[in-house]
C-alpha cells in the first residue's frame, strides 16, 4: 500500500513540501540555534540608505520584517511549531476519538441514539469563539507579566484545541463502528463466541484504519485553520506578549509559530502587504500540501478498493462456472484472471 501512495503525484508533492519545510525548520534550530538573520540598516560608504524592513530582494528572498528579522528564516524557524503543534493536537484527537469512539458503540450502543444527538450539537459551534473566549485571559499578557510559564499556557491551549472537536470526532467513528458492528463477519464472530473487546481489537480497529488516517489529515487541516483565526484575533499560541508603554507597539508572538506571525504582521498590510503575505502564503500551501495528500490517499484507497470488489466479482463468476456443468473452454478464461488479480 505505501508502495502505491507514493506514486500518486498529488500525495507526493503535499508530502515532500511538509517534509522539506519540518527537516530545514529542525536543522536551523539544531544547527543554528534556532537564530534568525537580522538586519536593522543598510550602509553605504558609511551613510545609512535605507532601514528595515527591507523589500524582498538577492541578500532577502522573502524581505524583513519590520524588526530587520529575514522573513525567510523566521517562516522556516517557525514551520516545527505550526505543523508540529497541529500533528500533535490532531493525532491525540484521533486516538481519544477511536478509543472513547469504539468503546462507547461496542458497550452502550443501546444509549447510541441519546448520545449521538447531544454530540451533533457540537458540530454546529463555531469552535473558533469558544476557544477565544476559553484562552482569552490565559494567552493575554497582564500589565504585570505572565504569572504562569510559557509551558503550562501552550500546553493548556493545546488541550483545549483537543477537547473542543473532539465530539465530533468521537461521533463519526462512532457511527463507523457501528456499521462495521452489523457486518455479517461480525455478527458471525459474535456468534461464535467473540466477546466485545475482542471485536473491537480484531476486527473494529482493522477496519478502521484507513478511515483514521484520513479523519487525522481532514482534522490536521482543521486545526490548522483554527490557529490561523485565533492569530487574527491576537490570541497567539502560548501566549500574546502586550506593550504597556505610552506609545505601544503591535502585540507581539513569543515563538515564530506562523498563526501568530500572521496575527503580528496584520497591522503592515496596507503599509508593506509583503511581510503578512510571507505567513499568509506558507500558511495557505500547508493546508494545500495537506489537502494533496488527503486526495492522494483517497485515490490510492479507492482504486483499491475496486481491485477487491473486481476480484471478488470474478472469484464469484468462477464458483459458478465451476459448479455448472454444461460449461464452456472460453468460460476459464476467468481462471486466469483470478489468478493474475491475487498476483497483484
Amino acid at each position: 500500500m505505501i508502495r502505491f501512495v507514493f506514486k500518486d503525484k498529488r500525495f507526493l508533492v503535499g508530502f515532500l513540501f511538509i517534509s522539506v519545510m519540518l527537516v530545514a525548520s529542525l536543522l536551523n534550530t539544531v544547527l543554528n540555534d534556532g537564530d534568525i538573520r537580522q538586519m536593522t540598516a543598510k550602509y553605504e560608504n558609511g551613510q545609512l540608505v535605507e532601514t528595515a524592513p527591507f523589500k524582498p530582494s538577492l541578500a532577502f528572498p522573502l524581505g524583513t520584517d519590520g524588526s530587520g528579522n529575514d522573513l525567510l528564516h523566521v517562516i522556516i524557524e517557525g514551520a516545527k511549531y505550526t505543523m508540529g503543534i497541529s500533528i500533535c493536537i490532531a493525532l491525540v484527537q484521533i486516538i481519544l476519538g477511536a478509543v472513547i469512539g469504539t468503546l462507547f458503540s461496542g458497550y452502550l450502543n443501546k444509549t447510541f441514539k441519546v448520545t449521538e444527538h447531544f454530540l451533533s450539537t457540537f458540530s454546529v459551534i463555531p469552535i473558533t469563539l469558544m476557544a477565544y473566549f476559553i484562552l482569552i485571559n490565559v494567552l493575554t499578557m497582564p500589565i504585570d507579566g505572565f504569572g504562569e510559564p510559557f509551558y503550562l499556557r501552550a500546553s493548556f491551549e493545546a488541550m483545549i484545541l483537543v477537547l473542543l472537536p473532539l465530539p465530533s470526532v468521537i461521533l463519526y467513528i462512532s457511527k463507523e463502528t457501528q456499521k462495521i458492528l452489523n457486518k455479517e463477519f461480525v455478527l458471525a464472530s459474535r456468534t461464535l463466541g467473540a466477546g466485545t473487546l475482542r471485536i473491537i481489537v480484531f476486527h473494529v480497529w482493522k477496519h478502521l484504519v484507513q478511515k483514521l488516517i484520513i479523519l487525522f489529515i481532514q482534522q490536521l487541516n482543521q486545526i490548522l485553520i483554527i490557529l490561523a483565526h485565533l492569530g487574527l484575533l491576537k490570541m497567539f499560541f502560548g501566549g500574546t506578549v502586550i506593550d504597556f508603554s505610552p506609545v505601544q507597539d503591535p502585540p507581539k508572538t513569543l515563538s515564530f509559530e506562523w498563526s501568530g506571525l500572521i496575527g503580528d504582521y496584520f497591522e503592515t498590510l496596507y503599509i508593506h502587504p509583503f511581510i503578512v503575505l510571507v505567513p499568509i502564503t506558507f500558511f495557505a500551501l500547508t493546508i494545500i500540501s495537506i489537502n494533496l495528500i488527503l486526495n492522494g490517499l483517497e485515490s490510492v484507497y479507492e482504486s483499491s478498493y475496486r481491485k477487491v470488489v473486481e476480484g471478488n466479482r470474478i472469484v464469484s463468476q468462477v464458483s459458478k462456472v465451476e459448479k455448472n456443468p454444461n460449461t464452456r473452454e472460453d468460460d476459464f478464461i476467468l481462471v486466469d484472471k483470478v489468478k493474475r488479480y491475487h498476483q497483484l
